[in-house]
């Protein structure tokens, strides 16, 4: 959602370029300026529309609401674009017009990405939209990013492409698809094996972020076996998870600074009474970069259970943990059950978990 904020900046880089072209394209012809006028006009429409639609979304009360609001965006302006470029997508405008809606469009169409695959795939410009989707992934994409990693000559651009396949792959993954995890494996692998060394802003190179995807895939599964974690309590004493052998342990890894971990308070501290007399523990780990930070958080919100601290390194690192909350459950044995539930649907299976031990 956050991304078509940044829309309308995107509206104005990316106007810029065909309003040159336009200027320049004057002796080439007409329809190559009026098409260029036409998409100016749509990013007019764009930057007019984007206050209502920011508006609506202040206003909308659940997650349906939003998502119908974006949708209704990207229907308003991805059929008025795909139809110039239609007219000649193989034009150096029309690339300008695809990445356009691109960047502009919560969810772009799925046309838009076709068409830059059949027609734009070992550009140069394509580096840019295949960095962004390392973070962003769009399913729609899929076919645009093989393309990218078979026929693009730059090695950046196919190391981007190949990880941002991966990430597709596993966000499929994580809705239990067995098929989907196997393809994320076989995209990071191919990271690692082939693209390394590619930089990644100043200190990170893609190896290094898809080593940690590797490692989560392969150890951090529903029914696999939870690797033991070291940290430090509140009183700098070194603890581990296998020292909660034979309970039911959910793992929290949150920070302080977080929102929703901070929604789920209320409801663990509920649960953490309810089930205190039965062998289950809530292991809140904090990534806050500084103890102090957490230590006066907890001074003034009562959490009375277990708490590690971490920063940014030890579990947070060496589980690829990319959002906040991260949740695990664990059983008494130490294989992970479910992961990132909360709420009634995390109390549920804690307690289905504690009857399995039970009997």
């Amino acid at each position: 959602m956050r991304r078509w904020m940044s829309g309308i900046l995107a509206a104005s880089i990316v106007a810029l370029p065909l309003m040159a072209q336009d200027k320049a394209k004057d002796k080439a012809g007409d329809k190559s300026k009026e098409r260029a006028e036409k998409f100016n006009a749509i990013v007019e429409d764009y930057k007019k529309a984007v206050p209502d639609v920011r508006k609506a979304l202040q206003n909308a009360e659940t997650d349906k609401e939003r998502e119908e609001i974006l949708e209704k965006l990207t229907k308003d302006f991805s059929p008025r674009i795909l139809k110039l470029v239609e007219a000649d997508p193989k034009d150096e405008q029309s690339l300008e017009m695809l990445m356009f809606a691109v960047q502009a469009l919560p969810k772009a169409d799925g046309k838009v990405y076709d068409t830059l695959a059949d027609n734009w795939a070992d550009n140069a410009k394509i580096k840019q939209l295949c960095q962004r989707m390392m973070f962003q992934p769009q399913e729609h994409a899929a076919k645009l990013l093989q393309k990218v990693l078979k026929d693009n000559k730059d090695k950046d651009t196919q190391g981007f492409a190949c990880y941002a396949l991966a990430k597709i792959a596993a966000e499929k993954a994580g809705e239990k698809d067995k098929k989907a995890e196997a393809e994320a494996e076989k995209y990071y692998a191919r990271v690692v094996e082939d693209f390394a060394d590619v930089s990644v802003g100043r200190n990170t190179k893609l190896g290094d972020l898809a080593k940690g995807s590797l490692f989560e895939i392969r150890n951090l599964g529903i029914g696999k076996k939870a690797p033991n974690v070291e940290s430090k309590n509140l009183d700098d004493k070194k603890v581990q998870l296998s020292d909660y052998k034979g309970k039911v342990v959910v793992l929290d890894i949150w920070a302080t600074w977080c929102g929703p971990c901070r929604a789920m308070i209320p409801h663990e501290r509920e649960m953490v009474e309810r089930l205190k007399d039965k062998p289950f523990a809530l292991i809140s780990i904090s990534a806050d970069d500084e103890k102090k930070t957490l230590t006066d958080f907890l001074e003034k919100e009562k959490m009375p259970w277990t708490h590690w601290w971490t920063g940014t390194k030890g579990i947070v690192k060496d589980w690829n943990v990319q959002f906040f909350p991260t949740i695990y459950v664990i059983d008494a044995e130490g294989v992970i059950r479910h992961k990132n539930i909360r709420g009634d649907e995390l109390e549920k299976a804690v307690v289905k978990l504690l009857g399995e031990k039970k009997k």
